[in-house]
């Protein structure tokens, strides 16, 4: 997928927020062996392409018909609103393995007969081609029960993309749900408080 983009000419908060109004989003650049550059690109192409390819999409930037294959390495959001602020770009060069972070998304829920199952890791990194990143990271978990730990050496992933995280860390347990005990006679009781007064002469 290509985005065009555009030289920014003005830099500076007032000038990217007449940006923002102008259905542009800033972005800059960056790369190893380039200066950073900072660009505009249109607000619904943009949106256009994270719905198609996610927030590790991969594409190229035509800027004035010299296009550069980019990673989106981070997307700067308004606390105020739905609006993206800035976007920073990393410029791949051929060969480049990248790093980034993968969603981890179960599967089976629903299937799980007994227990409760938690999730206590949402996401990895891991190392790959840029072409190769995977979207998200697929856990099947409709054949856990009770006591049951998958750890991250347990996550299936491409031979090529590697996960950094440890491999011993977990990702799901399955604990049993919590039985809440029912009040016995003896508990609701309670006990009249002995009042102690003066002696009756």
């Amino acid at each position: 997928m290509k985005l065009k983009a555009q030289k920014r000419e003005r830099l500076g908060t007032s000038a990217s927020k007449q940006a923002r109004n102008d259905n542009k989003v800033p972005a800059t650049i960056f790369g190893s062996d380039m200066e950073a550059q900072s660009v505009l690109i249109d607000r619904k192409e943009f949106d256009e392409l994270l719905r198609e390819l996610g927030r590790n999409a991969v594409f190229n930037i035509d800027l004035d018909g010299e296009e550069t294959q980019v990673l989106i390495k981070n997307i700067d959001l308004s606390a105020l609103k739905p609006e993206i602020y800035n976007v920073e770009l990393n410029a791949l060069t051929k060969g480049q393995k990248v790093t980034v972070p993968v969603t981890i998304v179960l599967e089976g829920l629903e299937d799980v007969k007994e227990g409760v199952v938690t999730q206590t890791l949402n996401e990895v990194e891991v190392e790959t081609d840029p072409l190769d990143i995977p979207t998200e990271i697929t856990l099947n978990v409709s054949d856990l029960v009770i006591g049951d730990t998958v750890v991250v050496s347990d996550l299936k992933v491409p031979e090529n993309v590697t996960v950094l995280a440890e491999a011993e860390e977990t990702v799901v347990v399955v604990a049993a749900p919590r039985v809440e005990e029912e009040p016995t006679d003896g508990d609701a009781e309670v006990a009249e408080p002995e009042v102690i007064g003066e002696k009756e002469e």
